[in-house]
């Protein structure tokens, strides 16, 4: 169960000890994880209310250091340590390893405008779903 990470571009960021903390769980874990999941795995440093973890969660979200996987109801640290959120994602159904595709401005406005007249969208989420590599059978030789 992987998530592709790189951080190189966090190394400045501001964060508090509850968002280091979350941060932290997250890139340790290598795959999404639950608010829930996360809450318990850094109980230990003294974060036991869901509150705190959702408000960490959020600001980590808007500094562009955490993925929310609408489909899975769970959360990632960002590949590149923080991005400007034109990411989609590519998810293996067997083994929940994550990628981060880029998407180009251009990407996302041809994207955005699937929209229809009465919904003025402003946001993309893509994810897709399927079998990675690994995961995928060995065709018989």
């Amino acid at each position: 169960m992987n998530a592709v990470h790189h951080h190189d571009h966090d190394q400045g960021a501001k964060l508090s000890r509850n968002q280091s903390q979350i941060l932290s769980c997250l890139r340790k874990a290598g795959e999404p994880l639950s608010a829930y999941t996360i809450l318990d795995r850094v109980r230990v440093s003294g974060i036991s209310h869901p509150p705190t973890v959702y408000r960490a969660l959020n600001e980590l979200m808007q500094k562009g250091m955490v993925h929310r996987l609408q489909t899975r109801s769970a959360f990632i640290a960002c590949g590149h340590g923080a991005c400007d959120g034109k990411f989609a994602f590519a998810i293996c159904r067997q083994c929940q390893k994550v990628v981060e595709i880029p998407l180009s401005d251009e990407d996302q406005t041809a994207l955005l405008a699937f929209s229809p007249e009465e919904i003025d969208a402003e946001q993309v989420t893509l994810e897709l779903a399927g079998v990675c590599q690994q995961c995928r059978p060995r065709a018989a030789v």
